[in-house]
């Protein structure tokens, strides 16, 4: 048997092992024919499937370039290049491709199809909504393009459109992937939880072994407050997979909402030991670590959480409050600097890096960040309040007053504004009540007061 004849047997047996799931072996016995014989533009084309399979998209992009240069006239090796382009990020090059296609063969639909995805992911949705309509020109009952738009629509928080794009989807075909969990993520996003869980269930009725809908689910259930069904798809989760660690996190969420601080830790362990750079596991255990006042061993957890996650400003938020809550105000007030530096349009930034300055006792810096949180959102009230207790304790009672007036003005009914409203009232009348005192003169012990000339 010579060489070219083993490479034949060679993509024959990849392709078997490509059916039965094993990629890696299937990939390995490709790029084995492939040094045999590298001007098989299909050989080159199936390690690209194969490579998109294991969702190793950067050697994809590479197999399915070598195609393309060896047969450049194949539309479905431009269209595979466009979309692992498009999953790396390299989104004008991929729309290159697909341009290229359309200007091939304008007949061929997947080339639209796949721009509403593209257009969607930079944020271009009516570019996004040209294609489907041209799409739908070339073929009209097309499930994937009611997809891809309804992404589009569901980006732009036009829920009721995008559920509407699913559900047509659906009638299409009944079994399409993916689709009944993007329905349900939809209508939980429109505030309709019995309508998404039952959406979640028809996902998993097609594929039990879909962790992300078992994740969604879990996390949607526990919205609800149901528990213990909610816990039950996180160990499913972790029965088919047992180093997930976004399982492990939510099992620890799920244990502190019921106060199990021990349980809680455990699974942040696990969470971390699975994926020590996991997001949120670790300013999760810091939280733990404060609610047990173990303040040093939740601060190293929270600079973990920032090296781990970059400075990425939810996270510079979340841990400059609880570093705050840890009595680290000298730490929080450096992150919720940057994190200032890198939104300063963002009034709860302003008003936290605020209260990090009062909590070192720096009152005039505070003040400072709580006017610039209020130019952001006028009717800030937690600014308004931090205001007039700033400017009380620094004596100022007028500017405290008038701070306080508008704090009642956006919450008449808040208990803290109404208690600093009238504890102010107070101060003001026991400075009016002495300032008379003083004005009074002094009357003598025992005498009567002087009598004044008719």
């Amino acid at each position: 048997m010579n060489d070219w004849t083993n490479s034949e047997l060679r993509v024959e047996r990849a392709q078997e092992l490509y059916e039965e799931g094993r990629l890696a072996e299937a990939a390995a016995e490709l790029r084995a024919a492939i040094e045999v014989n590298p001007y098989n533009a299909s050989w080159h084309f199936n390690l690209g499937l194969t490579l998109e399979a294991m969702e190793d998209y950067e050697h994809a992009v590479e197999a399915f370039r070598r195609a393309g240069e060896l047969d450049g006239q194949d539309l479905e090796t431009l269209n595979s290049l466009g979309v692992n382009l498009s999953r790396m990020g390299s989104y004008a090059e991929a729309l290159e491709c697909f341009e290229r296609i359309e200007r091939m063969d304008p007949s061929f639909e997947p080339c639209y199809c796949n721009r509403i995805i593209t257009y969607t992911e930079i944020g271009e949705h009516e570019k996004a909504e040209t294609m489907f309509f041209l799409a739908r020109q070339v073929k009209d009952a097309c499930p994937l393009c009611l997809y891809n738009i309804g992404n589009s629509y569901f980006a732009q928080s036009l829920h009721d459109r995008a559920a509407q794009c699913f559900r047509q989807a659906l009638e299409l075909d009944p079994k399409c992937p993916q689709v009944h969990s993007r329905l349900g993520e939809t209508l939980w996003a429109a505030g309709k939880l019995p309508q998404a869980c039952e959406e979640y269930l028809a996902e998993l009725r097609l594929n039990p072994g879909d962790i992300d809908s078992l994740l969604d689910l879990g996390e949607l259930l526990m919205e609800r407050k149901e528990y213990d069904q909610a816990g039950e798809k996180f160990r499913r989760v972790l029965e088919l997979e047992p180093e997930n660690a976004a399982a492990h996190v939510q099992l620890g969420d799920l244990a502190m909402k019921r106060g199990r601080l021990d349980q809680a830790e455990k699974a942040y362990c696990r969470a971390l030991r699975a994926d020590p750079k996991y997001p949120g596991a670790h300013s999760r255990l810091g939280q733990l670590l404060i609610k047990r006042r173990q303040y040093a061993q939740a601060v190293r957890n929270l600079f973990e959480e920032i090296a781990c996650t970059g400075e990425d400003p939810e996270t510079l938020q979340d841990v400059g409050q609880l570093m705050m809550e840890a009595r680290h105000a000298e730490c929080a007030n450096v992150i919720l600097r940057r994190l200032v530096e890198l939104t300063p349009d963002d009034a709860a930034a302003q008003h936290n890096l605020a209260v990090s300055f009062f909590l070192m006792d720096r009152m005039d810096e505070g003040i400072r960040h709580c006017r610039r949180a209020l130019k952001i959102k006028p009717g800030y009230l937690l600014a308004l309040y931090n205001l007039a207790l700033a400017h009380m304790q620094k004596g100022q009672l007028s500017r405290a007053r008038r701070y306080a007036a508008r704090a009642l003005t956006v919450a008449p009914n808040d208990r803290r504004v109404l208690l600093l409203s009238r504890r102010l009232g107070m101060t003001g009348l026991w400075d009016r009540l002495r300032a008379r005192l003083v004005a009074r003169p002094r009357r003598t012990a025992g005498k009567a007061p002087p009598k004044t000339s008719p």
